[in-house]
């Protein structure tokens, strides 16, 4: 499970990537990412916290990917794919990443090297 700080919880949030974040596409998944408002408005950071604004992510799968039970494996292995890879994701950024049809299907290291390939490709990971 993705800890509650890397998470995009409000649906404003995803929606505002939605509308205003770029598109990176890749056969099992696409990554849409925006600069957090917190970079953007130069807010201080949190209190407890090393990082100034650490990335945040929703994981999306539609019914077109199919069943509850088969949209809900997409989202785990999307889900785990990241939570592997926080440690090397720049802070300040807000994501959405969206299942497709092949996600269920796929094998978690398939997914994984899909969300290395579309976060440097989005210019989001430091290494």
């Amino acid at each position: 499970m993705l800890p509650k700080r890397y998470r995009l919880r409000h649906r404003s949030d995803v929606q505002r990537v939605r509308k205003q974040g770029r598109r990176f596409r890749h056969p099992l998944a696409i990554l849409l990412v925006s600069r957090s408002p917190a970079i953007v408005n130069r807010m201080p950071a949190i209190a407890g916290n090393s990082d100034p604004c650490p990335s945040r992510f929703a994981f999306v799968a539609s019914r077109h990917v199919g069943s509850a039970v088969v949209r809900n494996r997409a989202k785990r292995l999307l889900r785990e794919a990241v939570r592997v890879q926080m440690s090397d994701v720049q802070p300040g950024w807000d994501g959405v990443l969206i299942a497709r049809q092949a996600t269920a299907a796929a094998t978690l290291l398939e997914i994984e090297h899909a969300v290395i390939s579309l976060l440097s490709r989005a210019k989001m990971r430091s290494s």
